[in-house]
């Protein structure tokens, strides 16, 4: 992942140096969002996409890291409370722990569905039981929390994405002078959301 990153960066050096300036501008700007406006002299409009971008990337990789913390959390605390190791299992495996105080709980709650082809077999280290309810609910607690983050994460690089792209039209307003007509967003996070507002100045 680091040499693509380290390659991906060359290449778009050697490239900025080989075309035209306007042309320049937008791949600066695709690759670092404001980094196009800084060089065109609006270093104002440049700061915002700077303080932005940093932000974004502070939720993509702080979600990314605490969803793997609570992940590793709720995992070990499943071993020693429910004695199941989760390491080799399905996400849908996880859930299912969380839901049922124990294997036979589960497989007998499927089987009064009469879903017989979602029961675990035995013998097959699918076994575990709980050694009280409070804690399962709170490995329940542990692995939403970690979905919760990692949805942070998902949200922060699409954000990422969408940060380029307004750069870039922003660039090519200020290249054909309209000056008073620039892309500037804002975001704002909550519990499920990332959003971005984008007014107009015409």
């Amino acid at each position: 992942m680091k040499k693509n990153i380290i390659l991906l960066i060359v290449f778009l050096s050697m490239a900025m140096a080989e075309i035209s300036t306007s042309a320049s501008n937008k791949l600066r700007s695709l690759f670092l969002p404001g980094l196009g406006e800084y060089s065109m002299g609006h270093e104002k409009l440049a700061k915002s996409f700077f303080i932005r971008e940093a932000a974004l990337w502070f939720v993509c990789l702080g979600g990314m890291k605490v969803s793997n913390w609570y992940e590793n959390d709720y995992k070990a605390f499943a071993a020693i409370h429910a004695d199941i190791n989760l390491d080799q299992k399905s996400y849908i495996f996880a859930v299912n722990v969380g839901h049922f105080d124990s294997f036979s709980d589960y497989n007998a709650n499927r089987a009064r569905k009469r879903q017989n082809n979602e029961m675990y077999e035995e013998g097959q280290g699918n076994e575990w039981e709980w050694d009280s309810v409070q804690n399962r609910i709170e490995y329940d607690r542990m692995r939403i929390h970690s979905v919760h983050y990692n949805k942070y994460a998902q949200f922060a690089i699409g954000g990422l994405v969408l940060h380029r792209i307004i750069s870039l039209f922003d660039v090519v307003y200020l290249e054909n002078k309209f000056t008073n007509a620039s892309l500037v967003p804002e975001f704002t996070t909550d519990s499920a959301s990332l959003t971005f507002n984008i007014p107009l100045d015409l």
